[in-house]
């Protein structure tokens, strides 16, 4: 792939993922408690500076709504290598806590999916499905919702329309509770990384979320990439707040 997609930013972003699209949620709906909390890695697709087999993405997220989630997602090339069309094969989990109505929730999740991503000059576009499973443990709902398993797909798209600009969007379903997420970024070249505004929503069949920041990525440090994004969010239980975003990428 050309070298001007070999600079990337630093994804899934939900289970999105040291663990990376995590940012988390605080779980909870207005009237009644959340049985699901939804999740993003924050994965970037395709696009090392080396040919990479596989890239590992992981993030940490936290909030001032008293969420704290991290995560990981490796994607693999089992055939050529991530700067090549072909077949891919992903992996995702997740650990987090957060603060709902009836109290302190605790949630793991992990994925596995099978792809293919099409790799251009100046973009990248992914797309995978899968199973999932997600344990969700919270005061007040019935064990017998507290454990479940189901279908996922993911979407991704990496562009550098200019040498100097990206754009970042991705998105991710899940069966499990109607899970969902979505996050888009764009960016100008600054100071060896890309800045730019960011938006993303999330939620389930219990809860919704949506966030708007400003991020910095794409920040290399030897073989590592880093990202730092941060802003507002609102949800329907506690309302608005901060949150902050930490994501790394490294590669084999």
């Amino acid at each position: 792939m050309h070298r001007k997609l070999a600079r990337v930013a630093v994804r899934r972003g939900p289970f999105s993922c040291v663990f990376s699209g995590v940012l988390a949620l605080a779980a909870a709906a207005a009237d009644r408690p959340a049985h699901a909390a939804d999740w993003y890695t924050g994965a970037e697709p395709n696009g090392a500076q080396d040919a990479w087999i596989v890239s590992v993405d992981t993030a940490a997220t936290v909030s001032s709504q008293g969420a704290q989630f991290a995560g990981a997602t490796a994607t693999a090339a089992p055939a050529g290598n991530l700067l090549t069309s072909g077949l891919r094969l992903r992996a995702d989990a997740v650990l987090g806590s957060y603060r709902a109505g009836t109290g302190l929730g605790q949630q793991a999740e992990a994925a596995a999916m099978v792809g293919y991503g099409w790799v251009w000059p100046e973009a990248v576009l992914s797309a995978f499905v899968g199973l999932t499973v997600r344990r969700n443990d919270l005061p007040g709902i019935e064990a017998s919702v507290r454990n479940a398993g189901g279908f996922k797909a993911a979407l991704d798209l990496y562009a550098r329309p200019t040498p100097g600009t990206m754009v970042h969007a991705t998105g991710t379903y899940a069966s499990t509770f109607n899970a969902y997420y979505g996050r888009v970024r764009g960016g100008v070249a600054v100071l060896g990384g890309f800045l730019g505004p960011e938006a993303a929503v999330l939620g389930d069949d219990y809860y919704r979320q949506w966030r708007i920041g400003a991020h910095w990525s794409g920040l290399q440090v030897g073989a590592l990439q880093f990202g730092l994004a941060a802003g507002y969010l609102h949800d329907q239980a506690r309302k608005g707040g901060l949150y902050t975003t930490v994501d790394m990428r490294a590669g084999f």
